[in-house]
């Protein structure tokens, strides 16, 4: 059995759901930023998966994780676990979220010991899962060690490197079973319309003109959009351009005028009303902590 989407059938939902920015690794292999949601229910991150390792660990509130397998609601002082190609979205709790973002390529750890053998090679052929949600001190002291490597610019790779087996080793612990997402849920019928709405999102589209297009009810449509994704289609909407707006904040040198014309708003205000109603701060401030991060990872 394969784990999560995997299997031949799953194939055009997986690509409908893949992250396709590429991601910048540091002369350490990790990759690290921290985030921080005010608003309750907040989008944090849409539905999406990719081919790296990916630990959401929760320092203030809680997030509520949404996968494949379910919801998980992870607490402060827990790990949200995603291996590779595992689907995951995720929701600010009732009292925000902030969370350090830890991301590796498993791949890239791999040799040719027995341990890398039995171990990581499995994890890279998506014939290992975890535990989504894990309350482990020996993981949060690890995370915190990690933490702590990162932010010293003098600090040798090797050490950071090193604390990465530590991670998978302790994580291996929560190993689980594989597990493939019901037939019902599958939304396989979906996969063209998440397409369209992914290559899209900086367009003006409505429930009404997207189910049209593909020959839907839109009751009927809005409902199974939900169901598939675990948001509106109005919230998914919100969500992919909020992340468009984080990555070009950071990434680019646009003006915040540019910025919110990329996403899809054609009034600057309006977009950073919306912005900090979301990240809970404005889209300068967001800038500005953003550079400090990447400053500290280089």
């Amino acid at each position: 059995m394969g784990n999560g989407l995997t299997g031949r059938g799953d194939r055009a939902m997986l690509d409908a759901y893949k992250e396709l920015t590429p991601v910048v690794y540091g002369e350490n292999a990790v990759k690290h930023f921290y985030l921080d949601f005010r608003t309750p229910g907040a989008v944090c991150f849409a539905m999406h998966w990719h081919d790296r390792m990916e630990l959401l660990y929760v320092v203030r509130g809680s997030l509520e994780l949404h996968t494949q397998e379910g919801k998980f609601t992870v607490r402060e002082g827990q790990t949200a676990v995603s291996a590779p190609r595992q689907l995951h979205g995720g929701f600010a709790g009732p009292e925000g979220a902030a969370y350090h973002t830890l991301m590796f390529d498993v791949e890239k750890f791999r040799n040719d010991t027995l341990a890398a053998l039995r171990y990581l090679i499995p994890v890279c052929e998506n014939r290992v899962v975890f535990r989504r949600a894990v309350d482990d001190e020996a993981l949060r002291r690890t995370q915190e060690r990690l933490l702590s490597l990162l932010e010293d610019e003098g600090e040798n790779p090797l050490s950071v490197i090193g604390l990465v087996y530590e991670l998978l080793g302790i994580l291996y612990r929560y190993r689980t079973e594989s597990v493939s997402l019901p037939a019902d849920r599958q939304g396989r019928g979906f996969s063209e319309i998440l397409k369209y709405v992914n290559e899209r999102f900086a367009q003006k589209l409505s429930p009404k003109e997207v189910s049209a297009r593909f020959g839907y009810n839109e009751t009927y449509f809005c409902r199974r959009f939900k169901e598939i994704t675990g948001l509106t289609f109005t919230g998914y909407l919100l969500a992919l351009r909020m992340e468009c707006a984080q990555k070009l904040l950071v990434e680019t040198g646009d003006e915040i005028g540019v910025v919110a014309w990329k996403c899809g708003y054609a009034d600057g205000s309006y977009f950073s009303h919306c912005f900090k109603k979301q990240c809970g701060m404005s889209p300068a401030e967001f800038r500005k902590r953003g550079n400090a991060a990447i400053l500290q990872n280089c």
